[in-house]
């Protein structure tokens, strides 16, 4: 008796156990609130203390509505929904809600990418089984959704009584996890004041907020995109918010909303983009935010008046060169070095904070590289061997160690407001990288004592560019393919002695696709994937045509780039400087020669790689022109400059 009594007392802990332990499993809630604005000091306001903080970059494809936006938002990846296909919702007697015109979004989307519905994890579907719920009557309510365009349970309105909203999230979150909740403040002080209420009562759930809208405050002629971002997770302290997509302090993406919340349930999901938040300690994360929030806009600005500036002098500069104004040489040698020197002061000043004020930034570089443009023009120095070789070694020291300062240089910044790329080489910054390993390259060769140094020179240089470019560091896809393609023009160059046999061309092949293999192999078993090494297991689910339509978009951005202002101007007026310089230089061939003996070498492994670079990148253009830019420089250097 006593021992099945003891059984018995057993039997009821361990039920009781199991019963609060299944109970503390479901009581995971999730409120996510769209504002119609959110800016910095309202995030004071509401939250300043106990949630965590960032920026979001909410780009879609194509043309920015609010269906495009949400509808990115719940599928995890970017999407182009037509404006207007949101035609309201209706509260069914079952207590449902039904999305109105959503056959007609999926419809959509189906069209352009075959079965997408079928294939794609949508929030409202993937995490049905928790439960959602939706309180408002807007477009937002495409996260809460199923497949079908059917909300479990709901209100299609919005009382703003602080009284009404807690009843109503506590009746909705009873039999779901999950609430979406629309909240339009209309920048009513009343509002305000019940949403601060609302959320006081809300410390045991994780909350997500963010706006449908950049806010009038923070919109800027550089910044339609970036957004405030608030998170608070019940098991983790306050910090700053970032992610595997973006690899920035303080810098996610919309398509990361889905990865978390999925993440928050246990759920997996293999085919979305995004990647789970990650949270860094702060002490002052609104401070820290605003901070880099400066940074970036700042960054944006001086990026772009840096790139103008290039543009301008290589346009203004050929007019002179191809109308043989000799009077000018003196000013297109100098201003033509000035170029190149801006770019390595900018990465020397990565190293410091003076990009938090851009006009402190433009003065220091700019009167920097004039100075010394100045001395290196006078004294007849090679400016393109002397700037490449210190410019690569920064490059690669700075990929390879500490990224951070590449990124804060002009050169280097990748637009985290355009949202292209977050993190790695970008376009421009590949360009130079690979542009100044070649011309460091055949200016140090020369003074190397045997051919073996200078293979051995040739091996370190080249293999580096495919290191640094790789998935591990530079992240540039592109970029990573155009220095294989280098790598075995060198090898024919320099090991095969330019014997061109069927056998050495296999061999050439080979080595580039082995050096491929490895690289994706890497990429692939890697827990924190490259977006070619996503794009490639993506690709595994989603069939081929996952990898046709990014191609696509990536072919028509080269295209739309290629033909736009200034891009073409610039690329027309360096051909121009290219056919001016040979047609002016024939007869002064052999004093080029005794400066640089390969310059025929030289020029076409420069020019063969930088066409490859445009041609395999959406922004190749950029690269191309940074790329002829060095080039340009170098033929400055040995030729005008001895005629000034």
């Amino acid at each position: 008796m006593k021992k099945n009594t003891c059984l018995m007392i057993l039997l009821v802990t361990l039920m009781v156990f199991i019963n609060s332990f299944a109970y503390g499993s479901l009581e995971k809630k999730t409120i996510i609130i769209v504002l119609d604005e959110l800016d910095f000091q309202l995030a004071e306001e509401i939250g300043k203390d106990s949630f965590s903080m960032g920026l979001m970059n909410t780009k879609v494809r194509g043309i920015n509505n609010t269906e495009s936006y949400f509808m990115t938002i719940a599928t995890g990846r970017k999407v182009k929904i037509k404006e207007g296909e949101f035609e309201g919702l209706i509260k069914r007697n079952d207590g449902s809600i039904q999305v109105k015109g959503y056959d007609n979004i999926i419809r959509d989307l189906n069209r352009k990418y075959p079965e997408f519905t079928n294939k794609i994890d949508f929030f409202g579907e993937k995490l049905k089984s928790e439960g959602i719920a939706f309180i408002g009557e807007d477009s937002s309510s495409l996260i809460a959704c199923d497949k079908n365009g059917l909300i479990e349970n709901g209100e299609t309105k919005v009382v703003y009584d602080e009284r009404w909203l807690k009843e109503k999230t506590n009746e909705y979150l009873r039999d779901s996890n999950i609430l979406v909740l629309s909240y339009e403040l209309e920048e009513n002080e009343d509002r305000l004041e019940v949403l601060k209420g609302y959320l006081k009562n809300l410390d045991k759930y994780n909350i997500l907020i963010f706006p449908r809208k950049v806010p009038t405050n923070m919109k800027k002629v550089v910044n339609n995109s970036l957004v405030p971002i608030m998170y608070n997770k019940i098991e983790a302290k306050s910090g700053i918010l970032t992610s595997d997509s973006t690899k920035r302090k303080g810098i996610i993406t919309n398509l990361d909303i889905l990865p978390e919340v999925l993440n928050s349930y246990g759920i997996k999901s293999n085919v979305v983009i995004g990647k789970k938040f990650k949270v860094l300690p702060s002490k002052n994360t609104i401070e820290e935010i605003k901070v880099i929030y400066n940074e970036v806009i700042n960054m944006t600005w001086i990026t772009y008046i840096f790139h103008g500036i290039v543009y301008f002098i290589q346009i203004y500069f050929t007019y002179f060169f191809v109308r043989n104004r000799r009077d000018k040489y003196w000013d297109i040698a100098f201003y033509y070095n000035f170029i190149i020197i801006t770019i390595f002061i900018s990465i020397l000043m990565g190293f410091l904070d003076i990009h938090r004020n851009v006009f402190a930034y433009l003065i220091i570089c700019i009167m920097l590289s004039y100075s010394i443009s100045y001395i290196v023009t006078n004294r007849k120095l090679n400016g393109a061997g002397i700037f490449s070789t210190l410019t690569y070694i920064f490059l690669t020291l700075g990929m390879l160690f500490y990224p951070e300062f590449i990124y804060n240089s002009y050169i280097g910044y990748d637009n985290l407001i355009a949202g292209s790329r977050y993190y790695g080489f970008n376009n421009g910054a590949m360009g130079v990288l690979l542009a100044t390993s070649i011309i460091s390259y055949f200016t140090i060769k020369k003074y190397l004592p045997n051919d073996t140094m200078e293979k051995i020179l040739a091996i370190l240089y080249f293999v580096l560019n495919v290191i640094v470019l790789s998935a591990r560091y530079g992240a540039n896809t592109g970029g990573f393919f155009t220095s294989i393609v280098l790598f075995l023009m060198v090898i024919y160059v320099v090991f095969l002695d330019k014997n061109f046999t069927f056998k050495n061309l296999i061999f050439l092949i080979c080595l580039g696709v082995l050096i491929l293999f490895v690289n994706l192999y890497m990429d692939l078993n890697s827990l924190d994937k490259s977006h070619a090494g996503s794009l490639i297991y993506r690709a595994k689910i989603l069939g081929k045509k996952e990898v046709y339509d990014i191609v696509k978009v990536k072919v028509k951005e080269l295209l739309i780039y290629t033909i736009s202002p200034p891009w073409c101007i610039v690329l027309f007026s360096q051909i121009l400087f290219i056919k001016s310089f040979w047609d002016k230089f024939k007869t002064k061939l052999p004093y080029i020669l005794e400066e640089r003996p390969e310059i025929h070498r030289e020029y076409m492994v420069l020019l063969i790689t930088s066409i490859v670079a445009f041609i395999v990148n959406d922004t190749g253009v950029i690269a191309f022109i940074y790329m002829i830019q060095y080039l340009l420089v170098l033929f400055v250097n040995i030729s005008i400059t001895r005629e000034v």
